[in-house]
């Protein structure tokens, strides 16, 4: 499978990804803004929140997601914890994913790719099921098997009939509110959660 890498990403895409025993990661595309490579819903108190890390700009506009820098001169971080803690604060499993985002926070990684790359495997460990991830060393277009440019932040996720929300248990609301980032299902249900993902996925 070939597709884009996105940061904490969504039910949808993770539905998808680990359904697959090997995935591409394109990172040799023209870094598009305002999608999910570098943007993640959770939900609050107050409803869905977005996580968005700040990235710095090259002189020219355009680069490639490979060589896309984090901008740490923002408080992105604390932001980030802070948001993630009050939203799943007291949810079941917490305290056992709570430690490995700190880590991965910790490292302040250079690159966009670096940090998100991290966040898959740590996912794939809570899931107990982990694809052979590799990145392309060219730019590939339209491959066979992609989804590329597909999961789409902008579009809403009914219109791909690529993933048929399965209704769990949420720490906020009283309405369920689907394809969250996959940590919003990760913090509720632990390992419970890769089964509701195979059963969301339209097969």
């Amino acid at each position: 499978m070939h597709i884009d890498i996105q940061y904490l990403p969504s039910l949808e895409y993770c539905a998808v990804i680990f359904a697959e025993p090997q995935i591409e990661f394109e990172v040799f595309e023209n870094f598009p803004k305002q999608t999910y490579r570098n943007r993640s819903y959770i939900l609050g108190a107050n409803g869905v929140e977005l996580l968005s890390i700040p990235i710095i700009q090259s002189a020219s506009g355009k680069q490639l997601t490979k060589d896309v820098q984090i901008d740490y001169s923002q408080d992105w971080i604390r932001k980030h914890k802070g948001a993630i803690q009050a939203a799943y604060g007291k949810a079941p499993f917490f305290e056992h994913v709570e430690p490995f985002i700190d880590q991965i926070f910790a490292k302040k990684s250079k690159f966009l790719v670096d940090l998100n790359i991290q966040f898959l495997n740590t996912i794939a460990r809570f899931l107990q099921k982990k694809p052979q991830f590799s990145f392309t060393e060219t730019f590939h277009e339209a491959p066979v098997n992609s989804l590329w440019n597909v999961i789409d932040s902008k579009k809403e996720y009914s219109t791909r009939n690529i993933y048929n929300p399965v209704v769990y248990r949420q720490c906020f609301g009283t309405e369920f509110v689907a394809n969250l980032s996959v940590l919003d299902l990760i913090m509720n249900y632990g390992i419970e959660s890769r089964e509701i993902l195979q059963k969301s996925l339209n097969k």
